[in-house]
C-alpha cells in the first residue's frame, strides 16, 4: 500500500494513474532480471539510516535486513541493467564508541564493494568525530557530499554535489546529486562544524547545476515533511530522497509539483529501486529535461536473497577484530546498589536444583552457545542480552573467567544474587515484564508477548520442592 500525503489536489488524477503504474511494476520478476524497459531510463538504488545494522542477528525469524542480502539483490538488477547509480541517505553507526568505529568502517567497505557513488553525511557519522570521518574519506572510494554543512577542515574529502555520467543509447545524460542533513538533528555539542539551512545552501548550488545537469536527485537527510518543504521550495529537483526515522517506507510516498519525494526507511532492511525516464527538454530555458518516475519499488531484504560470500567475509573480519581489540573486556560498567554482587547460577542450584535443572531445558540456559554457533560469542551488543551482568560490576566478563554466568541465568531475570544467598529472604527478586523487554525488545523480538513467552519458562513454584 502506498499513502499519498501531497496536499496539492490538482494532481490527484496524476496521482492515482501514478498508483496504478507502481503498483503494477512491484512484482517478483524485476528482481531475477526479468524485466525490461523499452524507454531509455536512469536506475537507481537508495538505502540509508544503517544505524549500525550490519545483519538480522538471528534472534527471531522473518527478521529483514544485512549487507550481505543487500549485495546480492544489487548484483540480481545488475543483470537487468549495468548502470545504477546508488545512493546513501546517510548515518551509517547507531552509537558512539568503539565498536561503532569499526562497524562505519565495515559497512563503508560495503558500500565501496557495491559501487555505490556517493554517501550524504549523516548526524550520526558526525558523531563518531571529524577524524574518523577524514580517516574514512579519505581510503573510501564513495563520495562524501554534504551541501549544508561546512567542515572547516582540508583533510576530510567532502563534496557539496557530485555528477554522474550516464550513456543512454546514443545520449550521455548528466545526473547531479547534492545531500543535506536538517540543522535540527545537529547536537549543539558539535561546535567544530557549520550547518546551513539547506534551503539557503541549496539556491547557488542549483542555479550553478541548473545547465550543467540533465537530472537533479537531493538525498535529505531530515524529516519527511522538511524535504517535501524544499520540494517545494525548489522544482529543479526530479527526485529527493528522504525519511528520517520511517521505518516501513513502503506506505509512504508524495508528489510535490513535477519532484517525486520518497523515503528510504531505517537500519538496512529495505532496499529502494527507482527509474527515472527522461523526456523532452523542459520549455523554461534551461537544458535539461523533463523526467518522469516509469517504477519504483521498496524491496524488503528478507530470506529471498542468500547471503553474498563477499560481504560474509567483511563481516567474519569485523567479528575477529572485536576478538582481537578484546572489546567485552572494554565494556563499559556500572556499580550496584547495595553492594550486590553476581554469585552465578552454579551458587543458585545448590539451594534451588529442582528449578535449575528446569533451567537447563530452556533456551536461556544455552543462550551463550547461540552465539558460538554463529561466531559472535566476542561481539559485546550480542553478549549483553546472551549472558548475565555484563553491564555491571561482578557480572558476565569473558567465559573463562565467568563462566557461571553465561546465558540467561538467574540473577538476569531475579537480580544479583549475593543478599539472597546471605540472607535466604523470600522477597527476592520478582521478574516483572521491565526487565523481560530489555532484552526482547521490538528489533530482536517482534513477537515478544510476555504471557506466551512467560510459558516457555516459568519454572515450579517453591513450594512445590520443599523449600
Amino acid at each position: 500500500m502506498i499513502r499519498i500525503i501531497s496536499k496539492h489536489s490538482a494532481f490527484k488524477p496524476l496521482i492515482i494513474v501514478f498508483i496504478l503504474l507502481v503498483l503494477s511494476n512491484q512484482n517478483d520478476n524485476s528482481l531475477y532480471g526479468n524485466e525490461t524497459l523499452s524507454e531509455p531510463a536512469i536506475n537507481i538504488i537508495f538505502t540509508g539510516e544503517e544505524n549500525g545494522y550490519l545483519e538480522p542477528c538471528g534472534c527471531s525469524e522473518k527478521e529483514l535486513g544485512g549487507l550481505p542480502r543487500r549485495h546480492t539483490l544489487v548484483n540480481r538488477l545488475r543483470k537487468k541493467d549495468e548502470n545504477w547509480i546508488l545512493l546513501s541517505l546517510g548515518d551509517l553507526p547507531g552509537k558512539v564508541g568503539r565498536q561503532d568505529e569499526i562497524k562505519m568502517e565495515t559497512i563503508l567497505r560495503a558500500l565501496d564493494q557495491m559501487d555505490y557513488a556517493a554517501h550524504n553525511i549523516g548526524e550520526k557519522d558526525i558523531n563518531m568525530g571529524i577524524d574518523l570521518l577524514s580517516y574514512l574519506s579519505q581510503i573510501s572510494n564513495v563520495d562524501f557530499i554534504s551541501s549544508n554543512i561546512d567542515f572547516n577542515t582540508q583533510v576530510l574529502k567532502v563534496k557539496p554535489y557530485i555528477i554522474k555520467e550516464i550513456k543512454i543509447k546514443e545520449t550521455t545524460l548528466k545526473v547531479g546529486i547534492l545531500g543535506i542533513l536538517s540543522p535540527e538533528l545537529i547536537d549543539d555539542t558539535c561546535q567544530d562544524i557549520k550547518v546551513i539551512d539547506p534551503i539557503v545552501s541549496l539556491k547557488p548550488l542549483l542555479s550553478n547545476l541548473s545547465d550543467k545537469t540533465d537530472i537533479l536527485i537531493l538525498l535529505s537527510h531530515a524529516e519527511i515533511e522538511d524535504s517535501i518543504k524544499i520540494a517545494e521550495t525548489y522544482p529543479e529537483f526530479d527526485l529527493v530522497i528522504s525519511g528520517h526515522r520511517i521505518d516501513r517506507p513502503g506506505i509512504y510516498l508524495t508528489k510535490v509539483k513535477s519532484t517525486y519525494v520518497i523515503p528510504v526507511g531505517e537500519k538496512g532492511k529495505y532496499l529502494g529501486t527507482i527509474t527515472l525516464s527522461p523526456k523532452s527538454t523542459r520549455t523554461d530555458g534551461s537544458k535539461r529535461f523533463n523526467s518522469y518516475l516509469s517504477t519504483t519499488e521498496t524491496i524488503p531484504l528478507d530470506e529471498r536473497f542468500e547471503d553474498s560470500p563477499a560481504i560474509e567475509m567483511l563481516l567474519k573480519i569485523y567479528q575477529q577484530r572485536l576478538k582481537d581489540e578484546e572489546l567485552i573486556k572494554r565494556v563499559f560498567k556500572t556499580g550496584l546498589p547495595s553492594n550486590l554482587t553476581f554469585i552465578g547460577n552454579d551458587d543458585c542450584a545448590v539451594c534451588h536444583n529442582k528449578i535449575f535443572r528446569h533451567w537447563e531445558n530452556t533456551r536461556h540456559a544455552s543462550a551463550y552457545e547461540t552465539l558460538l554457533k554463529v561466531g559472535h560469542e566476542y561481539d559485546p551488543e550480542c553478549i549483553e542480552c546472551h549472558t548475565t551482568g555484563l553491564s555491571y560490576f561482578t557480572g558476565f566478563e569473558t567465559i573463562d573467567s565467568t563462566p557461571g554466568l553465561k546465558g540467561v541465568g538467574c540473577e538476569s531475570c531475579h537480580g544479583p544474587g549475593s543478599n539472597h544467598k546471605e540472607t535466604q529472604s523470600k522477597d527476592y527478586g520478582k521478574a516483572e515484564v521491565e526487565i523481560c523487554e530489555i532484552c526482547h525488545e521490538n528489533e530482536h523480538s517482534p513477537n515478544f508477548q510476555f504471557k506466551d513467552y512467560w510459558q516457555k519458562i516459568i519454572h515450579p513454584l517453591e513450594e512445590e520442592i520443599g523449600g
